[in-house]
């Protein structure tokens, strides 16, 4: 197994990991956040899960703003298991929960309708 396909196994059953160039951009932002140098192709050991974990954080809060997706016969519904996983990855990956999950929403206003 390489680490893209350790990637993938990790952000299974939220996306399928087909997308090979999403995988490879997460791993590379991973490794840059982390101070390591991974080869996508390279054999993955269990030395790199912190850094393979955050690619996988990377790569699934992407779909936190779906509900639900749909393509040809094939369709997945998302809920708050796909959150309860971004925590545990980020557990594993030692960042912090809130990064990737912030309790509050943030709301922006302009002060355009007091004049």
């Amino acid at each position: 197994m390489n680490n893209l396909q350790a990637i993938a196994s990790e952000v299974l059953p939220y996306c399928s990991g087909d997308n090979e160039l999403e995988l490879e951009k997460a791993l590379l932002s991973a490794c840059k956040r982390a101070g390591a140098t991974l080869a996508a192709k390279e054999d993955y050991t269990p030395d790199n899960d912190r850094v393979i974990a955050l690619a996988a954080v990377l790569v699934l809060v992407k779909y936190l703003s779906l509900s639900s997706e749909k393509e040809a016969e094939w369709s997945q519904s998302y809920n708050d298991k796909l959150k309860e996983r971004i925590a545990f990855l980020c557990r594993e990956a030692g960042v912090p929960v809130e990064e990737f999950l912030p309790e509050t929403v943030t709301t922006l206003t302009h002060a355009s309708n007091r004049f």
